[in-house]
C-alpha cells in the first residue's frame, strides 16, 4: 500500500508556540513509516534534520501572511495533490482540491478580544471561521479549547481531535554551563521567572508586582523577564520601569534557555488564556516549582504538579510563591512532580494523533 502522502504548511520564520509545533510535529511524523511528509514553509533551513521534503514557499511578513496563506500555499497544493493537506495556523487556503485538516492552537482572540489589536483579531475570527467549516477534522491541543470551539463554532461538533503536543525532555546542563551563562546574562542568585512575549493576555506586570511584595517582605528574589516585547505591554513595561525587582530580557536563544530554567527558583504563568502553555510545559519539564492561571488549559496540562492561583492579582501571585521559596519541601514536591508530569506529553503520541487525524480526513472527506 503507498505511504499516505500529507502535504503540511508551517509557518516556521517567526518564534513562538506555533513554529515550536510545526517544526517537532514534522519531526516526529517523519518517524512514521506509513506517511510521506512534504513541507510547505517559509523557512526550509528549519527542517533540515531531514525526514520530509520540503518545499519553499517564500513569505515577506507582515500583511503578505494573507498572499502566503490564501494564494501561494493553494498553488503548491495543487501542484503537489496530496491526499491530505494539513495547515499548522488556524486557517485553510482557498479552492482546496483535497480533504484538509487545521490545527487552530487556541481561541484567545474570542475569550479575551481586548488583548488582541483589531486586524490580527479580525484575521483570525474570519480566517478561523473559513477553516473550521471547510475542513474535514480540526485538531486542537487540549480539551479546554475543544470545548471553546464547539461552543463558539456548533458545526465543528464530531470533527475536532484532542491531540496535545509533546513536551521535550530536559536536559540540565553542568555547573559549569549554568555559572557561564548566569553570569553572561548577569541573572541573579535567586530569581522568579516567567518566558513568553510580554502582551496583554499575559498579565506579567502581575508576575513582577508579586515578586516586588515578596522583596518587600525581605525575600532577595528578582522576576527575570524572558520575552520580547508585544501588543498592549504597557502595563508591564510600567512595572519593570518602577524599581529594581525586575530583570527584562528580550531575547534568549534556544540554548541558553534549559540554563535559565534550570537557574529558577519558581515559575509563574498568570495568562488570562493559553491554548497549550508551552513555556508552562518547559517548566514542568525543568523541574521548575510552578504557579499558573486556573483557566482555560493550563490546569488541564499541568494537573497536580503545578500551584494554581485564585485569582489574577499580584496579591495572589505572591500569596502562591511565598510558600514556595521558602518551604523546601512545598519546592522539592513539586520539583518532582513538574518532570512526571511532562513526560506524559510525548511528540510521538502527538504524531500518532495526528496520523489518525489524516486517514479520518481522507476516508470522510470529498473536496469542498
Amino acid at each position: 500500500m503507498p505511504k499516505l502522502h500529507v502535504a503540511i504548511a508551517v509557518v516556521a520564520g517567526t518564534t513562538g508556540g506555533p513554529a515550536t509545533y510545526g517544526r517537532r510535529l514534522c519531526a516526529a511524523l517523519a518517524e512514521h513509516d506509513d506517511v510521506r511528509i512534504t513541507v510547505l514553509t517559509d523557512a526550509p533551513a528549519a527542517f533540515d534534520a531531514g525526514g520530509v521534503d520540503v518545499v519553499e514557499v517564500p513569505m515577506r511578513g507582515g500583511v503578505d501572511r494573507l498572499r502566503w496563506q490564501y494564494r501561494a500555499l493553494a498553488k503548491a497544493v495543487a501542484r503537489l495533490r496530496p491526499d491530505v493537506y494539513h495547515d499548522t495556523k488556524n486557517a485553510l487556503p482557498f479552492g482546496l482540491q483535497v480533504p484538509s485538516v487545521v490545527t487552530v492552537h487556541d481561541l484567545a482572540y474570542h475569550t479575551v478580544p481586548g488583548t488582541f489589536p483589531w486586524a490580527s483579531r479580525t484575521f483570525l475570527r474570519l480566517a478561523t471561521r473559513h477553516a473550521v467549516r471547510r475542513a474535514a477534522r480540526i485538531v486542537v491541543p487540549s480539551a479546554a479549547t475543544a470545548n471553546d470551539l464547539v461552543r463558539i463554532h456548533p458545526g465543528t461538533q464530531g470533527r475536532v481531535d484532542v491531540v496535545p503536543h509533546g513536551i521535550d525532555a530536559f536536559v540540565r546542563p553542568t555547573d559549569a554551563q549554568l555559572a557561564e551563562v548566569r553570569a553572561r546574562l548577569a541573572l541573579p542568585e535567586h530569581f522568579v521567572l516567567h518566558v513568553g512575549t510580554i502582551q496583554a493576555r499575559k498579565n506579567v506586570d502581575l508576575v513582577i508586582a508579586g515578586v516586588r511584595q515578596l522583596r518587600a517582605e525581605g525575600l532577595p528574589h528578582l522576576a527575570v523577564i524572558v520575552g520580547r516585547e508585544g501588543w498592549r505591554a504597557g502595563a508591564a513595561l510600567a512595572e519593570l520601569r518602577r524599581d529594581d525587582s525586575a530583570l527584562w530580557l528580550p531575547h534568549v536563544t534556544a540554548a541558553d534557555l534549559p540554563a535559565v530554567y534550570a537557574l529558577a527558583d519558581a515559575f509563574v504563568s498568570p495568562s488570562a488564556y493559553e491554548g497549550f502553555g508551552f513555556s508552562v510545559a518547559d517548566a514542568l519539564a525543568a523541574g521548575v516549582p510552578t504557579v499558573i492561571a486556573d483557566v482555560s488549559s493550563l490546569p488541564e496540562l499541568c494537573g497536580d504538579a503545578a500551584v494554581r492561583l485564585p485569582a489574577l492579582s499580584a496579591h495572589a501571585v505572591a500569596g502562591c510563591l511565598r510558600p514556595l521559596l521558602t518551604d523546601a519541601a512545598e519546592a522539592t514536591s513539586l520539583r518532582e512532580r513538574g518532570p512526571r508530569r511532562a513526560a506524559q506529553f510525548s511528540w510521538a503520541a502527538c504524531a500518532a494523533g495526528h496520523v489518525a487525524a489524516y486517514l479520518a480526513a481522507r476516508a470522510g472527506q470529498t473536496a469542498p
